[in-house]
């Protein structure tokens, strides 16, 4: 098999779709902005065309998306801080560029070479509501914070960093329903963006959107077809 074929089969064709839109529609909004300095735009397209390669091959369950997540993780800091999220730029510095170990090492752990993915789980109703009830109290507690130190869009900055806490912890351990989190968190920062005027970090966060429901998707499928091999 030729180089060529094999990046070809890496992803599925609707994956291929979602990384040139990203950075297609990357490369458009830094050509036309005026605004902003080269340096920013840069990596902020960094953080846009690496975060697409990252979300994309975690939904596929490939263990390389850890490798893409750390470039994309350190030029996103960059970025939230610029805009003064604070919330993204502690969730990006203080948890998710350490987690990268901890999540590369338990997915070569449970990686299955056969089928090239990791192996996934889901979890119980219970731990479920648990989990969600987790959620409400934290993010009413880390809005009070942000809005301390001057943050904007406290509440949907909150909302944002507390799912994505813990749907990095469900990423971490292969649950199934991270993605379910995910949704909510890429519906949440969109609009973020949005109000915040990057069109480049609008339309990264949305393509994570469509791929969230994608990876909520497969991930479905790669747990029934786990569950039936064991029986």
């Amino acid at each position: 098999m030729s180089t060529a074929e094999k990046i070809k089969k890496y992803m599925t064709p609707f994956q291929w779709f979602e990384v040139l839109a990203v950075i297609g529609f990357t490369l458009y909004f830094a050509i036309i902005d005026k605004e902003n300095p080269l340096w920013y735009l840069i990596i902020n397209s960094l953080a846009a065309i690496c975060g697409i390669f990252c979300v994309v091959l975690c939904a596929a369950g490939k263990k390389s998306q850890y490798y893409w997540g750390f470039v994309n993780i350190a030029a996103y800091i960059v970025v939230a801080w610029m805009s003064r999220f604070y919330g993204e730029v502690m969730l990006n510095g203080l948890y998710y560029l350490p987690t990268q170990f901890i999540g590369m090492y338990f997915w070569k752990k449970h990686y299955s070479e056969e089928v090239q993915a990791v192996k996934c789980k889901k979890m119980s109703p219970l731990v479920t509501v648990l989990f969600l009830i987790l959620s409400g109290v934290s993010i009413w507690l880390y809005k009070m914070l942000l809005s301390r130190l001057g943050g904007n869009c406290a509440w949907l900055d909150s909302t944002s960093t507390t799912f994505s806490l813990i749907a990095n912890v469900l990423m971490v351990l292969r649950y199934r329903e991270q993605w379910v989190l995910w949704i909510i968190v890429d519906v949440v920062t969109v609009i973020m963006w949005f109000i915040a005027g990057d069109w480049i970090m609008t339309t990264m966060w949305a393509v994570y959107l469509l791929n969230a429901c994608y990876g909520l998707y497969t991930w479905t499928k790669m747990n029934k077809t786990e569950n039936t091999a064991n029986e």
